[in-house]
């Protein structure tokens, strides 16, 4: 769910500090992400067929992107360290400074609102226990060891703990290293996720716990990082044309539906849909020109990809039944087919995902720049590092 502001993630200049609005983002990311959002509220919503297969792939296509836009954001703070003009701690800093304020305020404001509510009733997975689990981000660790519990609306929450301990083990590796070795990491985050991904099939473990292992999910999350380090790749133009891209945009949806059904297959060599993911992602960065990311650039994903972060965390919480319950209350019965009751918690999820947004996320990224803003030094951007063609574009 990681956002990145425009320029950074192959080219660098020097500019006078400023503070930029988080909005300004690479065209067709955040379409990108409403995709991605979509098909896990797909997976947790409906009973289409191979709807959880869908889930997998669009939390790996977030995990590939957040990778991706996290690497560009630390090699470009390296690259301030190599120049002497920033410490290695201070970017270190800054960096968490700026990733708290954007993940931790929405996050711990909902867990907060289960922790209170549970004084007066209970939650089936947010016992006192999970709850501490939740709260210190070992979701996925915790349940990697059970992965057969019931643990209610909460599920999803352990691809938000992958990527906060990718980035407290990231960080530092990219801060304290020459930049140069940025690719070489990476391949060795993915192999190691690869390694694991084996040795977890070979010995047979549960799905689940497959699919929440932190070790394979720093490998998709490095995928992303790779991708990043090839800012010195000049591609052929057939591999980012508009056709391209859609080859591999309409691959990321076909695959669930051809090899969901497969489930045993599908534990094995469904998580290498993150490399169609990481190749989807740089041809639309290298070539922003195209009806795809125009198409990706609508008015409506663009949104829905904006307030992905805030909807991905609220939708498991938004259920028709609750709205029944809540009108019944004040003695009015509604009812609505089956098929209409996910787009009514489709709607409200939106809703609360843009008021949280505009009133919440938002304020806290503009202090996160404000605070972490040096002179002399240009505020993490990223639109002209995955298009080197392009010119900085300030804010």
């Amino acid at each position: 769910m990681t956002t990145v502001d425009r320029d950074t993630i192959f080219v660098t200049r020097p500019a006078q500090a400023v503070v930029r609005p988080a909005e300004d983002r690479i065209a067709g990311f955040d379409g990108v992400r409403a995709i991605a959002v979509l098909m896990v509220f797909i997976s947790h919503k409906t009973t289409l067929p191979h709807h959880d297969s869908y889930g997998s792939v669009g939390v790996w296509l977030f995990l590939v992107l957040s990778g991706m836009l996290i690497s560009s954001i630390l090699s470009e703070m390296r690259g301030k360290v190599e120049a002497g003009t920033q410490s290695s701690w201070r970017s270190m800093g800054d960096f968490y400074l700026r990733r708290s304020l954007r993940i931790f305020p929405l996050y711990y404001a909902c867990l907060g609102v289960f922790a209170l509510g549970s004084l007066f009733t209970s939650f089936v997975g947010f016992s006192r226990m999970e709850a501490t689990v939740y709260a210190v981000y070992g979701t996925n660790i915790y349940f990697e060891m059970a992965p057969t519990g019931d643990y209610g609306h909460f599920g999803h929450l352990w691809s938000l703990s992958a990527e906060e301990q990718f980035y407290l083990l990231f960080a530092p590796i990219l801060l304290f290293t020459s930049r140069k070795y940025l690719a070489r990491i990476c391949i060795g985050f993915m192999l190691a996720g690869a390694a694991m991904l084996a040795w977890l099939v070979s010995v047979r473990a549960h799905p689940n716990a497959i699919h929440v292992d932190p070790l394979i999910a720093f490998g998709m999350l490095a995928v992303g990082g790779f991708i990043a380090s090839l800012k010195n790749l000049k591609p052929p133009a057939w591999l980012v044309s508009a056709q391209a891209q859609a080859a591999a945009g309409l691959a990321l949806v076909a695959i669930p539906l051809v090899f969901g059904y497969f489930r045993d297959t599908w534990n094995i060599w469904g998580p290498l849909t993150c490399t169609v993911a990481g190749l989807f992602l740089f041809q639309i960065a290298r070539n922003q020109e195209t009806p795809v990311v125009a198409f990706l650039n609508l008015w409506p994903l663009r949104s829905l990809g904006r307030v992905s972060y805030a909807f991905y965390i609220l939708h498991q919480f938004v259920h028709f039944y609750d709205l029944q319950a809540v009108f019944h209350k004040l003695h009015i019965d509604i009812d609505a087919p089956l098929v209409v009751q996910p787009v009514v918690e489709l709607f409200i999820t939106v809703a609360l995902a843009t008021l949280s947004w505009h009133f919440f996320e938002r304020p806290l990224l503009r202090l996160g720049a404000r605070l972490t803003a040096r002179e002399g030094v240009e505020a993490s951007s990223a639109t002209a590092a995955l298009s080197p063609s392009r010119q900085a574009v300030s804010r």
